[in-house]
């Protein structure tokens, strides 16, 4: 008896160890997810604590990333550790790392702890375009959408397109300036004139309804 029960106690510690000797804050070339406790500083003003830098990977402008597990969050982080870009948005085919001509989005909180989003040039992690908007759409066919005191909605329940609805919005060039500036539409005239959009939520995720045509084979 007694020697089953070191057998269990021995069996037991070996399951755990593994857990214990997880590094929270990997060497890059071991991959993995960093404890937000290998940083130091909050928002902003955050950096890597001196004692991990050498865990980086730098790119050829001096620049690295890494993956915060908690809350989940991309970053990037000059030689110094200070986070260059945070928040960095990466969950599509049109962003970082494949976003087109590299340029990326990012959010940061403002004052009010309110996020705004920017867009950042991927390698150098420069600013592009401050992070001013509510809403910002990826680049595609050389332009981005964004907008102030709107509401992105999405086409379908995957999001895999979206609408930027009221507020004030503009057009974007790659080079971040302006290349026009336009009311977007409303929920009033969105799906067409005289036709009213209506909002479904899926979860998280809003979707915009528009009613079928008056002479639509679909309608009921």
């Amino acid at each position: 008896m007694t020697r089953m029960l070191c057998l269990f106690a021995w069996l037991a510690l070996f399951a755990i160890a593994p857990a214990r000797a997880a590094d929270p804050c990997p060497a890059a070339k071991k991959g993995g997810d960093w404890s937000a406790a290998c940083l130091a500083g909050e928002g902003s003003e955050r950096h890597v604590k001196p004692k991990y830098l050498k865990r980086l990977a730098w790119n050829k402008h001096g620049m690295a990333t890494i993956v915060v597990a908690e809350p989940r969050e991309l970053l990037a982080v000059d030689r110094s550790g200070k986070v260059v870009i945070p928040n960095i948005r990466h969950t599509g085919d049109f962003d970082y790392p494949d976003a087109e001509r590299g340029i990326g989005r990012f959010t940061v909180s403002d004052a009010q702890g309110k996020p705004k989003c920017g867009y950042f040039a991927a390698g150098t992690f420069a600013v592009v375009v401050a992070p001013e908007y509510d809403q910002c759409q990826a680049f595609r066919d050389g332009a981005a959408q964004a907008c102030k005191d709107c509401v992105s909605y999405c086409r379908d329940q995957d999001c895999h397109d979206s609408v930027l609805v009221g507020g004030h919005g503009v057009v974007l060039a790659p080079d971040g300036k302006v290349a026009r500036i336009h009311a977007p539409p409303t929920l009033d005239n969105v799906c067409g004139k005289g036709t009213k959009a209506s909002v479904e939520q899926h979860g998280a995720t809003a979707v915009l309804q528009c009613p079928p045509a008056a002479d639509s084979p679909f309608k009921l």
